[in-house]
């Protein structure tokens, strides 16, 4: 049986600014009518991520990236990724990170509705944007990036079999799996039990 009330919020404060990050209170009401208050972190910008699902064709491999997270203390192996700047569409968005990240040149399959990653917590909005990369394009034939001053990835470019093999290599030994890249792929990774 639906609850006779919908939660709404009732008002939401900032309790503290970082150059990049906004940490907040929201009042709302619950589905019983009683008063509660949650604390959330959002993007000063509020900007939206896209998530790229970059597939060269005709060969079937994917984009992936190895990079520095901060937060997780380790490297993290993920999709290409960036936020949508103010007056772009997720699509522009993606199209350009690729680049910039991995040197590809796509063209956009497909744009999902925005979904969230740890809605627990954080109230950014991801879209996964489906890339397809023409590798017999010459510009796909020896891709150079063009990273922002202190983004340093490591591109991978594999079949969906070898992510399992990818994982067990030295380097990736000490690498952590972004979820996102896990849900995709979750046949391909090892159970913690094996």
């Amino acid at each position: 049986m639906p609850p006779l009330h919908r939660s709404k919020i009732l008002h939401e404060e900032s309790k503290h600014l970082t150059n990049w990050l906004e940490f907040t209170e929201i009042n709302y009401e619950d589905e019983a009518g009683q008063r509660r208050s949650w604390e959330a972190v959002h993007r000063r910008s509020r900007n939206e991520a896209a998530i790229i699902v970059a597939q060269l064709q005709p060969s079937g491999k994917y984009i992936l990236v190895r990079q520095f997270r901060p937060p997780t203390g380790g490297y993290v192996l993920e999709f290409p990724a960036g936020l949508v700047d103010s007056g772009e569409t997720p699509a522009e968005a993606a199209l350009r990170e690729l680049s910039e990240e991995t040197g590809y040149q796509g063209v956009v399959r497909r744009v999902t509705e925005p979904m969230y990653s740890s809605p627990g917590m954080l109230g950014e909005a991801c879209r996964f944007v489906f890339v397809d990369v023409d590798e017999n394009l010459p510009t796909n034939k020896s891709p150079q990036p063009h990273s922002e001053p202190g983004e340093f990835l490591d591109v991978y470019v594999v079949e969906p079999s070898e992510i399992s093999n990818l994982m067990k290599k030295k380097e990736m030994r000490t690498s952590h799996v972004d979820i996102k890249l896990f849900a995709y792929f979750k046949d391909l990774f090892p159970s913690s039990e094996e």
